[in-house]
């Protein structure tokens, strides 16, 4: 029968990743989503006919600008879900050695803890009075681009508090940008 060897530490980094992940998390879900889950919200079926004649209508936004937060944000995704597979086959991998698994696994708890850091950063700054925000970590810095008409240096600076808190980045390693 083969002999499991646990690493102390790396379990104790693990448990303790997996619950700040989880309370930041749980956190972000529940003080800034929508009360309602989107999937379960549906839309209304009403004849435009029955619609009084004092409705406003609500301009439709620009193909380019309606999908360009959630493009990035699912080109992220997909990426990230690449990254995670290969880690997976070299954790699963029999010929692999037990350090290059426990290093795979390190990482696949680090992506996943990225993705939940990115997530709550991106709520924050909505909370913060941007209409959508995208982030991206990179291995030393950010880049956060948020949806506006125009930004001004201190809105950058409200934006870059929010990643240097809660990434931990460096100021100067942050760079905000804007969209409209």
């Amino acid at each position: 029968m083969a002999k499991i060897i646990i690493d102390k530490s790396m379990l104790a980094k693990f448990l303790v990743t997996v619950i700040v992940v989880g309370s930041v998390g749980y956190y972000a879900l529940y003080t800034f989503w929508p009360t309602a889950p989107i999937s379960t919200i549906k839309p209304l079926d009403i004849p435009a006919s029955s619609l009084p004649e004092s409705s406003v209508a609500v301009p439709e936004l620009e193909e380019s600008v309606r999908d360009y937060f959630v493009e990035h944000r699912m080109e992220r995704e997909r990426e990230r879900s690449q990254r995670i597979e290969l880690l997976r086959e070299v954790v699963n991998n029999v010929n692999s050695s037990h350090e290059t698994r426990s290093k795979a696994q390190m990482e696949m708890i680090e992506v996943a803890a990225q993705r939940e850091v990115e997530l709550y950063v991106e709520r924050l700054i909505v909370g913060k009075g941007f209409a959508d925000a995208v982030v991206f970590f990179g291995p030393v810095g950010a880049e956060i681009i948020v949806k506006a008409e125009s930004l001004s240096e201190p809105q950058a600076l409200q934006v870059a508090d929010v990643v240097t808190t809660v990434g931990g980045i460096k100021l100067q390693n942050v760079r905000v940008r804007f969209r409209k």
